[in-house]
């Protein structure tokens, strides 16, 4: 069977650079940085697909509004636009669930699918979505395009919201996340990897949520952390009128840290 010759770009990050060491057998894998190389200016010649990584992600110290359009929607659109053009077959977006524009919801039966409308509210949420928007619009018999919203990815040395909650496992002692009743929708790396790759075998098309089989709590994802750092904390249960009272201080860290964000791509019977 023909090795599927595949384009990577932010092949050096953290889904880059385990993609790449899980799979370098089964494909002719081009890594390319498109900080150092113009879309326009690649090498296009036998790539089948293009899986697309590279992306400016949420800025802990603040960037520019416009940064964010430039990186992920426009960057985005002149590569998938010359890859079409030059003949490659199957363009992967990795867009974010951040396009629902919700951090939790107290409404803890409540579950988000491709039906529910879209409500991007941060720059880079807004610059996935308009990104999504253009490569739709690129759809043709001869390109298709795939499009991932991951939620919150955890597994060794992941960064993002993991590495968050781990700083604050090594900073606080006694943790106020006893509370079992929020489900959360997250994704083991080798889960999102492996989903990937029947992506680009099969050449799916549409969007897609990988996710894990089972949604876990707050304190199940604590209690994780705890066994992967082999560190022994205390967990204890605020009383709901605790949280109550914090959710109108802080609504978006609160609802983050005691809301359901349950994704499916189709309610399930």
């Amino acid at each position: 069977m023909r090795k599927k010759t595949l384009m990577i770009t932010g092949a050096s990050g953290f889904i880059g650079s385990n993609f790449i060491k899980n799979y370098e057998n089964e494909y002719n894998i081009v890594p390319v940085c498109l900080i150092k190389n113009k879309p326009e200016d690649l090498d296009y010649t036998g790539v089948d697909t293009i899986l697309h990584l590279a992306a400016l992600v949420h800025q802990m110290k603040g960037a520019p509004e416009e940064k964010y359009f430039e990186v992920n929607t426009e960057l985005t659109k002149r590569l998938a636009a010359t890859a079409k053009e030059k003949g490659v077959h199957h363009f992967i977006f990795y867009s974010t669930v951040a396009v629902w524009g919700t951090h939790g919801y107290f409404e803890y039966d409540k579950v988000i699918t491709l039906k529910t409308p879209l409500n991007p509210l941060t720059p880079y949420a807004k610059s996935k979505y308009n990104a999504e928007v253009i490569l739709s619009e690129l759809i043709n018999d001869n390109f298709k395009v795939s499009i991932l919203r991951p939620p919150m990815v955890y597994g060794k040395d992941c960064p993002g919201n993991m590495k968050r909650l781990e700083k604050l496992v090594e900073i606080l002692p006694i943790l106020p996340f006893g509370n079992n009743e929020n489900k959360r929708t997250i994704v083991h790396i080798d889960k999102l990897l492996d989903e990937t790759n029947k992506i680009i075998q099969n050449e799916k098309e549409g969007i897609f949520i990988p996710r894990d089989d089972k949604d876990i709590s707050i304190k199940d994802i604590l209690e994780y952390i705890f066994r992967e750092k082999n560190n022994k904390k205390i967990l204890i249960e605020l009383p709901k009128r605790g949280v109550e009272l914090l959710h109108k201080i802080k609504p978006r860290v609160i609802e983050s840290l005691y809301g359901s964000l349950s994704f499916r791509e189709e309610i399930e019977e």
